[in-house]
């Protein structure tokens, strides 16, 4: 069984700053991903804005877009809306389907109705 000598310090150091430019190099030469797609147009939903179902619907298929459907945790009604809204910018922002003015006061009518 052979025995390797310890690298010094100086060549453990050179290699580690070898490897560290040689991973810069092909971050570097990786293709950039897009960070933003184009904006999308409202989806238009079969049922009139107003039913409950329409509601539920709206709030279950927007909300995942980014994460997962919160709790109906007790909140103002003003507060829900004023999430609503945020969250409806966001998707705006980054080319998510968002809610029309009247989607949006459906779901946060669905939220307040709904929270525990």
């Amino acid at each position: 069984m052979s025995r390797s000598t310890p690298l010094s310090n100086g060549k453990a150091l050179a290699i580690t700053a070898g490897a560290a430019v040689l991973f810069a190099v092909l971050l570097l030469a990786l293709p950039s991903p897009e960070r933003h797609s184009p904006p999308m147009a409202p989806m238009t939903n079969p049922e009139p804005t107003g039913t409950p179902l329409a509601a539920e619907s709206l709030f279950r298929s927007r909300c995942v877009q980014c994460h997962a459907l919160p709790a109906l945790t007790h909140r103002s009604p003003e507060d829900w809306r004023i999430l609503v809204l945020k969250m409806n910018r966001y998707m705006q922002q980054t080319g998510r389907v968002f809610l029309t003015a009247s989607e949006a006061q459906a779901v946060t009518d669905y939220i307040v109705k709904n929270q525990k």
